[in-house]
């Protein structure tokens, strides 16, 4: 787990929505305020609903310090004080170095539960969820040159300004606006939507085997692409790409294994298995599967983590 403690609080967050009846709301990273606006506290998980004709509030803080061993009385001690302040019905304080002897018995007389993250053997995993890599197919696009055909009725100092940030621009850059959403966009996306307004664009390309393509994209009135620039917007009438397509086969291997578990008892309350991370269009993804223990079913989630994760 990082040990900023968000991918525990996301892992925990996620199991519990899973396992919650309908109706229910689960908030992470609340922060609240007093009357002066001032910031005075931050759940880490907050998870509110209706049983009966009652409303339960349960506050669950998670704690993931791997340097700093076993989580000591004084933080049971501060979640008890949460819950008085801030009116909580349950509080539950989650590990992934286990709680200090201290820590267990002052959470037994305060009624504070005590759960656990802890790692499994990747081995003792495989005995129950029957994987431990995964078979990925990924289709790749890779620009390789676009040109931009402007609005053929511009003046000489829209041209040149258009011109000028066109040129400037990275690879990167965001250069482009839709006119319909507002959004911006850099070529290599806009490359990607034209390759995904083709009908069955990858049909013959071949694993291991890139496809060379040239794309033609005229783009409507009502939905265009638009350049800021210093004296105004310029529309892009049509993009001509000129790109790669690739389809890559890879194994992706499990890269962590792990038991939601209840602290005294030992007692699971799911297991994880997390495949290695995969790049996808810019951002950083990976797949989770989870084994609910009570059900003993598996549910899958893409989840997108940090860039230096």
């Amino acid at each position: 787990m990082s040990s900023d403690g968000k991918q525990l609080e996301a892992l925990v967050a996620f199991v519990e929505q899973e396992l919650l009846p309908p109706g229910f709301t689960v908030k992470s990273n609340e922060r609240v305020f007093n009357d002066e606006g001032v910031q005075i506290a931050e759940f880490d998980i907050e998870i509110n609903g209706k049983i009966g004709s009652t409303t339960i509030s349960w506050l669950i803080e998670c704690r993931d310090r791997p340097g700093h061993g076993a989580a000591p009385g004084s933080w049971i001690e501060q979640l008890v004080g949460r819950r008085m302040r801030f009116g909580f019905n349950k509080v539950t304080a989650v590990s992934t170095t286990g709680f200090a002897a201290g820590a267990i018995d002052f959470a037994k007389q305060q009624g504070i539960e005590l759960r656990e993250v802890a790692s499994l053997d990747p081995n003792e995993f495989k005995d129950r969820l029957h994987i431990m890599e995964m078979q990925q197919i990924r289709r790749v696009v890779d620009l390789k040159h676009a040109s931009l055909i402007l609005s053929p009725t511009l003046n000489d100092d829209l041209l040149e300004a258009a011109l000028d940030v066109i040129a400037k621009a990275a690879g990167n850059d965001a250069i482009l606006i839709s006119s319909s959403t507002g959004e911006r966009a850099n070529l290599t996306q806009a490359f990607f939507a034209a390759i995904q307004s083709v009908n069955d664009a990858f049909k013959d390309v071949v694993v291991g085997q890139p496809c060379q393509v040239q794309l033609h994209s005229s783009y409507r009135d009502e939905d265009h692409f638009l350049i800021e620039t210093p004296h105004g917007r310029v529309r892009v009438s049509n993009i001509d790409f000129i790109g790669e397509l690739r389809v890559e086969e890879c194994k992706v291997p499990v890269m962590k294994t792990a038991e939601y578990r209840h602290a005294e008892t030992g007692e699971p309350i799911s297991q994880l298995a997390a495949f290695a991370p995969q790049s996808i269009l810019g951002m950083n993804l990976a797949l989770e599967l989870h084994r609910m223990a009570d059900s003993g079913e598996t549910h899958f989630t893409m989840r997108r983590l940090p860039d230096d994760a």
